[in-house]
């Protein structure tokens, strides 16, 4: 009975070691990596560049932390 126990433990343990590969990048649902690669509806496959809208948000948070940030005339008044 402990040499059963002790061989499953053994496999399960293998198993794991075995299926622990290097980490795969994320993909879009059309099978392209985030952040480096745009679909392509044109040619129907992904290609190398970034998303279009990638600036989009870039400026948007860029306006934001502009617009929340306190004024220095404001510090010297109080």
């Amino acid at each position: 009975m402990r040499f059963v126990v002790i061989a499953l433990g053994g496999l399960a343990l293998a198993g794991l070691a075995a299926s622990a590969g290097p980490a795969s990048a994320a993909k879009t649902k059309m099978g392209c990596e985030r952040g480096k690669q745009v679909w392509n509806a044109t040619l129907g496959r992904c290609e190398a560049g970034k998303s279009k809208y990638a600036a989009m948000s870039a400026r948007k948070t860029a306006k934001a932390a502009k617009k929340g940030a306190p004024k220095a005339d404001a510090a010297k008044k109080q």
